[in-house]
């Protein structure tokens, strides 16, 4: 049996033991107290990435991340690797912690543009869920920087949620702008000048035989798919597991630049409508028109289109939706719905009132127009529809941008 697998019986152990005590977490939360925290699979990806970094070489001179965040993280990585000599963390958005370990030196910049890091200096780099926060030009640069920053023979190392497992489950993480697929990963560490070494899948989330969806956050111990068997079995079926994890050396050979730009073109040419598409309803149901799936109120009022949660970089964006009507029993000068763009933290960026002699023609288009100076996360579309309207609205948005820099940090 694997390591990774015997901790992760160790952890659920520990899982059914918290588990135990969820009658005392309620009994607390009834009268006011501070409920404890319970294992969910969050607990368990971290654990699992955890027992992934452990297995690489121990005790390295040099360690560079990118994408760390509190004191934590870096006491976490020496935890699974042993003490390091120095480890080099390159974070852009979040503040350096207060206090430091002494061996860590602190990089304000981004993935793709470490210029404080010298030559062929590092033993490992680390991704840690980082590459699928960057933009088109950023997952270049890093690549170019990793060979470049790594010794002959370091190791880069990324894990990053599974585009194809993501976009079948339709989860969205509001930083997150284009995921990448394992062999989409492997192909760029080619080109990049690298030896990809190890491949492996944590948390598996769909049959590999029968392509039936995992439930993501089920941790049961009974049934066909018990916790065990799906991380031994995410282990040798990386392209079935929600995260990668990919292990690539350093080689003497030079990036092929031009094509890993192509290459990369690509992957957002087709991952960036997928992104945005990740769309759900609260109240409708998924009916087919046009053989295309649409969402139908059925007259019933609330949010029936939202999603994807996602990042939009500074520039102009002109969102598009399609609808139609089947019937409304509301006053002819009534708003029969509303379509909103609206930011993480509830700021409405742009909205659309949906009046009944808009819909007069059938299919009708909604656009709307954001202008941001900066980045904004975690973007939804959204439709209300109000009760007495019949309304169905295509699932998918079409996205026209015009940004104000392509090398805006991610």
């Amino acid at each position: 049996m694997q390591r990774g697998a015997r901790a992760v019986i160790a952890w659920h152990a520990d899982s059914r033991a918290a588990r135990r005590k969820r009658r005392l977490r309620n009994a607390k939360a009834a009268i006011g107290a501070e409920p404890e925290g319970l294992p969910d699979v969050n607990h368990l990806l971290h654990h699992l990435r955890g027992e992934a970094l452990r297995s690489l070489p121990d005790h390295p001179d040099h360690v560079v991340s990118v994408g760390c965040s509190g004191a934590w993280y870096f006491e976490w990585v020496t935890q699974m690797l042993g003490p390091i000599g120095l480890h080099t963390g390159v974070e852009f958005y979040t503040p350096p912690p207060a206090q430091l370990p002494p061996n860590v030196r602190w990089v304000a910049n981004t993935a793709g543009h470490m210029p404080e890091i010298g030559d062929g200096v590092a033993d490992i780099l680390f991704s840690g869920q980082n590459i699928e926060h960057l933009w088109q030009s950023d997952v270049l640069g890093f690549l170019l920087e990793g060979h470049r920053i790594l010794r002959d023979g370091g190791l880069l190392v990324i894990d990053s949620p599974n585009r194809r497992i993501a976009a079948r489950l339709g989860w969205s993480q509001p930083e997150h702008t284009v995921e990448l697929n394992p062999e989409e990963m492997e192909v760029l560490l080619t080109l990049a000048g690298f030896t990809v070494e190890r491949v492996i899948g944590l948390w598996l989330c769909e049959d590999p035989l029968s392509g039936a969806l995992l439930p993501f956050d089920e941790l049961s111990a009974e049934g066909p798919w018990p916790l065990q068997r799906r991380v031994e079995a995410a282990y040798h079926n990386p392209h079935s597991s929600f995260i990668w994890w990919i292990e690539a050396r350093k080689q003497k050979v030079a990036p092929q630049r031009i094509r890993m730009e192509e290459r990369i073109a690509e992957i957002f040419r087709l991952g960036w409508p997928e992104r945005l598409n990740r769309l759900k309803t609260m109240i409708g149901i998924e009916i087919a028109h046009n053989n295309r799936v649409w969402i139908d109120s059925g007259g019933r009022q609330g949010i029936l289109l939202f999603g994807p949660y996602a990042p939009l970089r500074a520039g102009r964006h002109v969102v598009r939706l399609r609808l139609m009507l089947a019937h409304s029993v509301l006053a002819p000068n009534a708003r029969i719905a509303y379509a909103e763009v609206i930011s993480a933290d509830g700021a409405v960026l742009a909205t659309h009132e949906i009046s009944l002699a808009e819909t007069l023609a059938g299919e009708f288009e909604v656009a709307m127009e954001v202008a941001l100076n900066d980045t904004v996360f975690g973007v939804q579309f959204r439709v209300f529809s109000f009760e007495g309207a019949h309304l169905a609205v295509k699932k998918s948005v079409t996205l026209s941008s015009h940004l104000l820099s392509l090398a805006t940090p991610a």
